[in-house]
């Protein structure tokens, strides 16, 4: 298996990382917005409350995951650039390629 990245690749997918994890925050904070509109405005009462308490835990549910995403997003963002590191020293000392 040959492992390969240029550096504009590798900078592409971290770009796409950091897009990602943008857009996975943005979702969970609109569905916190949507409940906070909701249960503040016109609904009111036991079961407005209800609803808010279980939008409140999932969006606390959420954010675990998306940290934990978060890091896993760092630790490939870290691999990708010890891969180009590794072939960019590989290309310089040896002319050859890191597979």
């Amino acid at each position: 298996m040959t492992l390969s990245l240029t550096p504009a690749e590798a900078e592409a997918k971290i770009t796409q990382i950091d897009e990602a994890m943008i857009e996975v925050r943005r979702l969970a904070n609109g569905i916190l917005d949507n409940t906070e509109t909701m249960t503040a405005s016109s609904w009111l009462g036991g079961r407005a409350q209800t609803h808010r308490a279980i939008m409140m835990q999932h969006h606390e549910d959420f954010n675990h995951v998306i940290n934990a995403l978060q890091q896993l997003g760092e630790k490939g963002k870290s691999d990708i650039q010890a891969i180009v590191g590794a072939e960019d020293g590989a290309d310089s000392s040896t002319g050859s390629t890191l597979h």
